[in-house]
């Protein structure tokens, strides 16, 4: 069975709008027996939430194991782990995480630091985060997306308070993001042989197809990208442009 990848923010959706010629593309994936994951980066949102959210714009009933985003990742490597940790993110993110049966507690107690994204920056907070990880604490983070799109434009992601971090202590703080090893390995130790991925970020999406050796489409309908766009193996203006590459060789 042919299965896809596809990026959300800036792909399928930006904010609460489809982007033009997603809905009819999708169906004609679908109806033509190809499987697709949705792949996402982003962490503010559990994935029933996102899943409710493609529901409502598709007008589907979404399977929600085919939602991957880093909590799934998160969820699988830690779910029942032991480890106290620190949540730097939004209410949506802690209270997720607590269902989990993972110990959510203070930053001076935790084993774990986990860098996710708040609305609004918290500096104070971010210097307490730098003390700790150069003491040593063990940091992790959801994504290192420096920007993501919406309808009025990128605004700053999960990746802008991993930088400071990273750029003060001059550390490579592990991602369960797409551009990282842990987002593909859950597809390679689940078998779920992914031959095509489509997104508009060449640092998260092209990466990460390139990851699993897939063949990967770059659209220009998200952010504006600072690799080089040639890094992917096809560049198109669309999500829907993908569908005659896609059903000729499923």
């Amino acid at each position: 069975m042919t299965i896809i990848a596809t990026d959300l923010d800036g792909t399928i959706y930006k904010g609460q709008t489809l982007i033009d010629g997603v809905k009819n593309g999708l169906l004609e994936i679908i109806n033509s027996g190809i499987e697709i994951y949705f792949t996402t980066n982003n962490s503010s949102q559990s994935p029933s939430e996102i899943k409710d959210k493609l529901d409502n714009l598709l007008q589907l009933n979404l399977d929600m194991t085919k939602i991957i985003t880093p909590l799934v990742i998160f969820q699988n490597l830690y779910s029942g782990n032991s480890k106290d940790i620190y949540i730097y993110g939004s209410d949506n993110l802690i209270n997720f995480i607590k269902k989990m049966n993972i110990n959510v507690t203070n930053l001076e107690n935790a084993e774990l630091i986990l860098i996710g994204r708040k609305e609004e920056n918290n500096n104070s907070e971010i210097n307490q985060i730098l003390k700790n990880v150069s003491l040593g604490k063990e940091i992790l983070c959801l994504n290192k997306d420096l920007t993501f799109p919406t309808e009025l434009g990128e605004k700053p992601g999960n990746g802008a308070v991993v930088k400071i971090i990273e750029d003060n202590l001059s550390i490579d703080i592990p991602t369960l993001g797409k551009s990282g090893n842990l987002y593909s390995s859950y597809f390679i130790k689940n078998n779920i042989d992914i031959s095509f991925v489509v997104g508009d970020r060449v640092d998260t999406d092209i990466i990460f197809g390139k990851n699993l050796n897939a063949q990967t489409f770059l659209v220009s309908t998200g952010i504006k990208n600072y690799l080089d766009i040639n890094i992917a193996d096809v560049q198109l203006n669309k999500f829907s442009d993908i569908v005659p590459f896609i059903t000729k060789n499923s």
